[in-house]
């Protein structure tokens, strides 16, 4: 089966690859055997690029063992170095001593033993079995599973997630990028690395493609893949002499929508209290301005007690305002002298428009303007 949709975006991939490889090898860890000679001819591997989100990507079915992380042994010593510094970079940046870290396709876990050296309570997710009791039996904390698989990841939520060139691999990208942003905590942090396609370019080594690797991430793409799933984006860069990316993300803080709301129950307030104040009196209160904002606060505020609504856009004169349902009309009717107070509710610059178009009127009546969440009486003049 090939897939005819983005991997990452889920747009439609255009019909013309933008290159064929044919008789490639059927996967990485295919070594036939001799009864397998004669049938082994190879695979055609087209190439695509997604013209919205532009993932390069192949659109064959993944490898049989996929969700799978085979690797080596261990790693080399300067290898396990490297890794040493960038955890311990990432556990000084984001006060992560201490706090749980997951990996998510950990092979063995040897990554797991670096994490821990480096202050992490370090945790591995692994699809293999056989893997896995190995980790376990060097007595590294493991999960057997596919991350893909999973709602909840046992031990969850974690402070860290970290993943070694295993997106790649992985047939839909976005999904494990919720999956992971589901299993994490409010503020947490990510480091993933993935092979360079630029590099790859840049040294036209086309035969780098291969059926085990589905995705093919630049630097941008990559960042899109998390920006798009939940994610800033705190660093982007090249390593491994230019031959993988490697991104540091953290789950992008919701803004705090409802303490702000409290200022606007107490402008609600406000403005039914001053409304009042006049109402009780046997005076008459409208407002001038019948834009978007000025009807969802007269909705919001329930001031149902206004005598109309003013606007000078001949369009609207003669409808009514949602919810409250009061007339709009036209600044003329003001000359009829029965309004005790006008309050301004237009935006930017053109409140003092509005005033001097009173004042030039020659209305006698009290004037306030709504700026900034606040009311202000203006002075006679």
């Amino acid at each position: 089966m090939e897939f005819t949709a983005c991997r990452l975006c889920g747009r439609a991939l255009t019909a013309d690859p933008i290159l064929a490889l044919n008789g490639m090898p059927r996967a990485a860890q295919f070594y036939p055997t001799d009864e397998e000679l004669s049938s082994d001819k190879g695979i055609a591997l087209d190439i695509y690029q997604c013209g919205n989100c532009g993932l390069v990507q192949h659109c064959l079915d993944p490898v049989s063992y996929y969700k799978e992380v085979i690797t080596a042994t261990s790693f080399s010593e300067k290898t396990r170095l490297t890794r040493l510094e960038q955890m311990t970079h990432l556990v000084t940046a984001f006060n992560l001593k201490g706090k749980k870290a997951l990996e998510v396709g950990s092979a063995k876990g040897h990554m797991l033993d670096i994490m821990s050296e480096a202050g992490m309570d370090a945790v591995g997710i692994e699809f293999s079995a056989e893997s896995v009791a190995v980790g376990r039996a060097a007595g590294r904390t493991m999960i057997q599973g596919y991350i893909g698989d999973l709602d909840l990841v046992e031990g969850g939520p974690y402070d860290a997630f970290i993943s070694l060139n295993y997106f790649e691999h992985l047939p839909d990208p976005a999904s494990i990028i919720e999956k992971i942003y589901a299993n994490t905590t409010t503020e947490g942090v990510g480091f993933v690395t993935v092979p360079n396609l630029e590099y790859l370019l840049e040294s036209n080594c086309l035969y780098e493609f291969v059926a085990d690797h589905l995705s093919y991430f630049t630097q941008q793409t990559l960042s899109h893949a998390f920006e798009a799933h939940g994610f800033d984006v705190l660093e982007c860069e090249l390593i491994n002499e230019r031959n993988d990316i490697a991104i540091t993300v953290q789950k992008r803080a919701q803004l705090a929508l409802t303490d702000r709301y409290s200022e606007i129950l107490k402008l609600s307030q406000d403005l039914r209290k001053t409304v009042s104040d006049y109402v009780d009196q046997g005076k008459k209160v409208a407002v001038w301005g019948a834009g978007h904002r000025t009807l969802a606060l007269l909705a919001l505020s329930e001031l149902d007690d206004l005598s109309f609504v003013v606007d000078s856009a001949v369009f609207k004169h003669g409808k009514r305002t949602p919810v409250l349902h009061l007339d709009i009309v036209a600044p003329e009717r003001l000359l009829k002298g029965e309004i005790d107070l006008i309050i301004i509710m237009v935006p930017g610059l053109y409140p003092d428009e509005v005033l001097q178009t009173i004042r030039q009127m020659d209305i006698i009546s009290d004037v306030a303007i709504l700026r900034g969440n606040q009311i202000d009486f203006i002075a006679d003049k």
